[in-house]
C-alpha cells in the first residue's frame, strides 16, 4: 500500500514540467523551444531587482519637469506571438515619452516564474519593447491596445505613485485582481492603482 501510495508523490515541479511537455508536443518545434525557454527561465529576477534603484533614479529625474513627459498606459498578450495559446493573458506597461519623443517602457513585474515573488518596476524589458515596436511600426502581433485616459494621464502623480511602490517593496502576486491581497500586485493591478488622470 505504500509503495503504491509513494508512485503517486510526484512534486510540483515535475508536475508542472509534465503539464507544459504535454502542451508542447503538439505544436511546433517554435513554440517548443519558446516554451522550453520560459519554463527554465527565471526572468534574470536578479538583475531586475539590482536595477530598480536605477529605474527609481530615472523617475525621480523625470520629478524636475515632469511636464516635459507624457506618460501613456497599454495592454498587450502575455507572451511572444509564436504562443498562439495564450492569448486571453494579458500584461500592462506604460511609455514615457519625452519632449523630444524618445522614449521607453515601464512595468511592474514578478522576478521568479512563480505566482508569489518580489516584485519590481523594470525600463525596457525585452517583451514591453518588442511589443511596443511591433504596435508602432508592424503587424501588432503582441496585440497592444492603448488605454484610454479621458483627460490623460498625470505624469508626476502617476510617477510619485510608482515611487512610493518602490520604496515599500510591494510584491507581485499573480492572481492579485482575483484575491486583492494587501502589499501585492500584478502588473495589471499595478498599472490600475498608480494611474492618475490629469483634473
Amino acid at each position: 500500500m505504500g509503495l503504491r501510495k509513494s508512485k503517486f508523490i510526484i512534486s510540483r515541479e515535475i508536475q508542472s514540467l509534465a503539464i507544459a511537455l504535454l502542451v508542447m508536443v503538439t505544436t511546433s518545434c517554435t513554440t517548443v523551444k519558446i516554451g522550453i525557454e520560459l519554463l527554465l527561465r527565471d526572468l534574470d529576477g536578479s538583475a531586475l531587482i539590482e536595477n530598480e534603484g536605477q529605474v527609481k533614479d530615472i523617475l525621480e529625474t523625470i520629478l524636475f519637469a515632469p511636464v516635459n513627459y507624457t506618460m501613456i498606459g497599454y495592454t498587450r498578450q502575455v507572451f511572444s506571438p509564436e504562443l498562439r495559446r495564450t492569448q486571453s493573458l494579458y500584461h500592462s506597461f506604460y511609455t514615457i515619452t519625452d519632449n523630444k519623443m524618445s522614449f521607453f517602457t515601464l512595468s511592474f513585474s514578478g522576478t521568479k516564474k512563480k505566482t508569489k515573488s518580489i516584485g519590481v518596476w523594470a525600463i525596457n524589458t525585452e517583451s514591453d519593447t518588442k511589443s511596443y515596436y511591433s504596435y508602432k511600426y508592424g503587424a501588432n502581433e503582441w496585440d497592444v491596445q492603448m488605454i484610454r485616459v479621458n483627460k490623460g494621464i498625470n505624469t508626476e502623480m502617476t510617477i510619485k505613485e510608482i515611487i512610493y511602490r518602490i520604496d515599500n517593496n510591494i510584491n507581485y502576486y499573480y492572481n492579485d485582481h482575483k484575491r486583492n491581497k494587501n502589499g501585492r500586485e500584478n502588473c495589471n493591478t499595478a498599472l490600475q492603482n498608480t494611474l492618475v488622470e490629469n483634473n
